[in-house]
């Protein structure tokens, strides 16, 4: 495990954040050991492709561990396989396609690992990426020990999952044997939705907040008359409300001032709290 002083801003699809003196990389079973010599009582982050975090512009004085173990078992066990945390998803889903294994063609659209997607049950087409797990693999940070958890005893609802103190190592996932044809058009028809719907710029996170159980985040910001809103080189997309685009040299503190002013917008027209489905870190301080 390599520790480094690195540069935030080149660890997120934002390219926002400050310099932290206290980067790891995780690259390989054999390194897990060293996580134990790591001090958890201070502030820490596990970092993955980081396509849904955005770090201050200040320096982080925290730990951040990113983890790059990226194994895929070389074949399914009864319809289930084991995989990484780092496991890039558009790597998975296309490992899966070759496979001939379905409930994987959504994954191709989302530039996160699978660490990230338990964590935060990613998930779109009316798929969620913890129907699929079986159990999780994962170093306690309080015991220091690794552990594993099934499926059944994890609390997990839309975007979250719960489970705290811990540094996810790897799942057991499981996807069902289908015509590689239907897996072949049901990717063709994620990837053109897409595309129709999407923006396709570089700078930005997916969607940035949740939808609610009767509401469209997309279509209240819409309402309220926000699309096309910018602060300081970072504005609501004209193709998409639910996704914010940033221009090049833009700031974290303008995303952030951005997303509040969206949700005190939304809250004033129709008296509904928006909630984040990105995380920012750091202090967001003028």
């Amino acid at each position: 495990m390599i520790k480094t002083t690195t540069a935030l801003n080149k660890n997120t699809t934002y390219r926002f954040g400050g310099i932290c003196n206290d980067f790891y990389t995780l690259n390989e079973k054999s390194e897990i050991d060293k996580i134990h010599n790591l001090n958890f009582n201070n502030e820490y982050f596990i970092l993955g492709k980081g396509s849904n975090v955005v770090f201050s512009d200040n320096n982080y004085e925290g730990i951040v561990i990113q983890n790059k173990m990226e194994n895929i078992d070389s074949e399914f066990t009864n319809d289930s396989i084991n995989v990484d945390a780092g496991v890039y998803l558009p790597n998975l889903s296309r490992y899966l396609k070759n496979s001939e294994r379905t409930g994987g063609e959504y994954l191709l659209g989302i530039p996160g690992t699978v660490g990230g997607a338990i964590k935060m049950n990613a998930g779109c087409y009316g798929y969620e990426f913890m129907d699929s797990v079986n159990f999780i693999t994962y170093f306690d940070t309080v015991d220091k020990k690794i552990k594993n958890i099934n499926r059944k005893n994890i609390k997990y609802s839309y975007r979250n999952t719960e489970i705290k103190n811990a540094i996810i190592l790897s799942a057991n996932l499981s996807f069902s044997k289908e015509d590689p044809i239907k897996i072949n058009d049901k990717m063709k028809e994620f990837t053109q939705h897409r595309k129709n719907t999407q923006p396709s710029a570089i700078y930005n996170a997916g969607s940035v907040f949740k939808n609610g159980s009767n509401y469209f985040a997309a279509e209240l910001i819409e309402k309220a008359g926000l699309k096309g809103y910018e602060i300081d080189g970072v504005k609501v997309s004209e193709k998409h409300s639910n996704f914010f685009v940033a221009s090049k040299n833009a700031k974290a503190l303008s995303l952030y001032k951005l997303v509040n002013y969206v949700k005190e917008q939304v809250k004033h027209s129709y008296d509904i709290e928006l909630k984040e489905e990105i995380i920012f870190i750091g202090e967001f301080l003028d």
